[in-house]
């Protein structure tokens, strides 16, 4: 049976000391019908030469610098395969990571995108010869991001009626891509790590503060178009400025704290605020420390 073109897409700003190793786990698949789409977003390290002096076989395209949904979606634009896989310049694939993933896609045409578990480490564990999977609804995502972007392998043809990754919520950009491709075909998650996420100090994510004010237009821009009851909406909207709160409190970051919690307070959300305390937060912090006294 010949395999499907899937289209890695790697975007790279400044990524000179981690994007060897990166590629390396793209051109080590065990499935091989791959294209590699490098999108350098105007790095001013060596990070062009890297790719173009040590993979040649790669599409190296570049831009001035714009952000990773600029850079995500001119890999786009450039892709032929069926499937796309998105690889941030900083993680680690498995060996096995897209051949896995195409076998789930391929157990039921509804499915448009798979991602899998991931780990801190690049220490991967032996691969379960049945590999546990699990179906994330929209309403799932909603409550959080399941997955890091280095898991995704989506169906080209959905990112592509899509637009892409919208540049308007860039911080929150691939939550949002989720959140519509879950309204479109089913989506999966291997429950199983195939991918090292490296945890580099100067991450977007690091920014705590960036991240949650990120979320709010994402969450905004979910919210008009109503894909869940109105007040269902709004209990979630409650536990997103709750868990921030916590989050701000933990850092001993008050001011932010007391920023994220105020819009719980308002007359839209306030009704909502006890069910975002027992249905999500209280249940968020349980999981959570069990986890600690293991």
């Amino acid at each position: 049976m010949s395999q499907d073109l899937v289209s890695v897409i790697v975007p790279a700003y400044n990524a000179e000391s981690t994007i060897r190793e990166a590629l390396e786990s793209v051109y080590r698949q065990s499935y091989k019908n791959l294209e590699v789409i490098v999108v350098d977003d105007g790095s001013t390290d060596t990070t062009r030469d890297i790719v173009g002096n040590g993979f040649p076989q790669a599409l190296l395209k570049s831009s001035e610098n714009q952000g990773p949904s600029h850079a995500r979606n001119m890999g786009i634009e450039a892709s032929h395969g069926k499937w796309i896989a998105f690889l941030d310049a900083d993680d680690v694939w498995h060996p096995d990571k897209i051949a896995h993933q195409v076998d789930v896609a391929q157990t039921d045409p509804s499915i448009g995108l798979v991602a899998s578990d991931w780990i801190r480490h690049p220490e991967f564990a032996d691969v379960p010869k049945a590999l546990p999977v699990s179906h994330v609804a929209y309403h799932d995502l909603l409550i959080l991001n399941r997955f890091q972007t280095s898991t995704v392998l989506v169906l080209s043809s959905v990112v592509h009626s899509l637009n892409g990754f919208d540049y308007h919520v860039d911080g929150a950009e691939d939550w949002d891509l989720w959140l519509r491709v879950a309204q479109r075909v089913r989506v999966v998650k291997v429950d199983w790590p195939l991918v090292a996420y490296r945890d580099v100090p100067t991450g977007y994510s690091k920014d705590l503060w960036r991240v949650y004010v990120t979320m709010l237009p994402m969450l905004e821009k979910h919210r008009r178009d109503k894909p869940v009851k109105v007040s269902d909406f709004h209990t979630i909207e409650s536990w997103h400025h709750l868990r921030f709160f916590v989050a701000f409190l933990l850092l001993r970051q008050y001011s932010h704290a007391f920023q994220a919690l105020k819009p719980a307070f308002s007359i839209r959300l306030l009704p909502r605020l006890i069910p975002a305390l027992y249905r999500y937060l209280i249940p968020f912090l349980w999981v959570r420390v069990k986890k600690k006294a293991q």
